[in-house]
């Protein structure tokens, strides 16, 4: 079996599902996390995710020293480097047949259900984006190849020494893989077919708020909707509404469900899912998406037509 290491550092202060969080890594005993942090150690988590006591202060220096530029280094900075993570982690991914990153918002199914022996075999990286490197997961093989590869991005220096996120981890890596001679000529085999995660409309990772529509049981992330399972939840929009979490990761429950506002062991009644879903129709998520792409579009045009006038 290939072995694998996920890296994900978070500073600050874990967020209120990180119980739930560690539940769905312990179902995941065959894979392994490492977490640089300054959070406090939980007293209790699962033997397959170790955490790297620093702080941002001394990772700094440590990452500017193996980059070899200046990272104006914060929490949300971290998603530039991911592509970095084998050269800045050496030391910690040296056992391992494959390296990756991932995110914290996200609660894990059976991730060697989808990433098999075939898939391993066969490919230098995965992805659980179609056509796209996924910042919410992504493998790499564990070689010197693919460890640098993030220095064969042009201008990787200027992008890392950029104080705003530059997405260097999605949209940079991928253009690179598909166009630059760089990256063509290393003939990398790819897997990136179909979305592993949670989806909506075609899209990966934007959530309805929704009750009751997500499940983890036993280590299964399933939908109740469809009755399929996913490798794992994304809830990349509702962690700015999740509430609360009755998930304890000392209790080990069996199961929990997902919805937009927290984490839960009973079902909301029909009565609360059919006013949600009312509600949903003037304010739902795909609702407030258009209006801000609307929004957003008006702004361009008024700015096109002020153009306009000032050459007139």
């Amino acid at each position: 079996m290939k072995s694998i290491l996920l890296i994900i550092p978070y500073f600050g202060q874990w967020p209120l599902w990180f119980d739930a969080y560690l539940t769905s890594v312990k179902h995941n005993p065959t894979i392994n996390w490492l977490c640089p942090t300054d959070c406090k150690i939980p007293e209790e988590y699962p033997e397959n995710i170790k955490f790297l006591k620093t702080d941002i202060k001394r990772l700094n220096k440590h990452v500017n020293q193996v980059v070899g530029c200046n990272v104006p280094l914060t929490p949300r900075k971290f998603c530039d480097l991911k592509p970095a993570y084998a050269d800045i982690f050496e030391e910690e991914i040296k056992a391992y047949d494959f390296w990756g990153f991932c995110d914290l918002d996200i609660i894990w199914g059976d991730i060697r259900q989808f990433m098999t022996p075939e898939l391993l075999a066969n490919y230098d990286i995965i992805s659980s984006r179609k056509e796209a490197i996924s910042g919410h997961f992504n493998l790499f093989k564990n070689t010197h190849v693919l460890n640098t590869l993030y220095r064969k991005i042009p201008n990787y220096k200027k992008l890392f020494e950029y104080p705003e996120f530059q997405w260097t981890d999605e949209q940079v890596l991928t253009r690179c893989l598909k166009e630059h001679p760089n990256f063509i000529n290393l003939s990398l085999k790819i897997y990136w077919e179909t979305i592993l995660c949670n989806q909506e409309r075609g899209r990966d990772s934007h959530q309805e708020y929704e009750y009751n529509k997500w499940k983890w049981e036993n280590g299964k992330m399933i939908c109740l909707k469809t009755n399929q399972n996913v490798m794992y939840l994304h809830f990349i929009n509702w962690k700015r509404t999740m509430q609360y979490s009755e998930v304890l990761y000392r209790d080990q429950p069996d199961f929990f469900y997902i919805s937009f506002n927290g984490m839960h062991y009973q079902l909301h009644s029909i009565i609360q899912r059919r006013k949600r879903d009312f509600i949903n129709i003037f304010k739902g998520y795909n609702i407030q998406e258009k209006q801000r792409i609307r929004r957003l579009k008006l702004k361009s045009f008024l700015k096109k037509m002020k153009r306009k006038l000032k050459l007139n």
